[in-house]
């Protein structure tokens, strides 16, 4: 369903063609979406809110994960530079976790961990099923006896969570 409205407090009173997504089932809210373009489909509108929102997503993590704004940039190129880097990370990360990362006993162990709020497709929780791998990949159990062993490895995973 569509209408067109005025958003005068935004627009002014140029007309809004305002789309109506509503779940057949009920369970979920309306969702509002409007456009500009007076002549757009439905489908056309639902569907770039629908790719627009991965965008959003993806900008989200890099913010609040990965952190994307805390370095310094003194020059342009260094800013062209770290946007991509991040987000190829990011995609590096992701591709692991789908591919092998969910069915490994770090993401098992992390999933019993998980609140109601969590969810293990969440780069967060990909990112900490990844550094609980590496670090369980890399430490050698020769290297100590059993309980230093244990106690360095529980110090490295906690350091390694209070870093996310």
């Amino acid at each position: 369903m569509s209408y067109e409205a005025v958003w005068p407090t935004v627009l002014g009173y140029r007309a809004i063609q305002v789309v109506v997504v509503r779940d057949p089932s009920g369970r979920m809210r309306d969702c509002y979406l409007f456009t500009t373009d007076l002549e757009a489909s439905l489908s056309w509108v639902i569907t770039q809110f629908a790719w627009r929102w991965a965008i959003e997503v993806l900008f989200r993590a890099s913010k609040q994960v990965m952190d994307i704004e805390a370095p310094q940039h003194w020059s342009q190129e260094s800013v062209e530079k770290l946007a991509p880097w991040v987000w190829s990370m990011q995609s590096v990360v992701m591709v692991w976790y789908i591919t092998a990362g969910h069915e490994s006993a770090e993401a098992a162990e992390l999933r019993g961990l998980m609140g109601d709020w969590d969810s293990e497709w969440s780069l967060r929780h990909m990112i900490q099923v990844s550094r609980r791998a590496i670090l369980n990949a890399t430490i050698d159990p020769n290297s100590a006896d059993q309980d230093q062993l244990q106690e360095m490895v529980q110090t490295l995973k906690n350091w390694a969570d209070l870093a996310a």
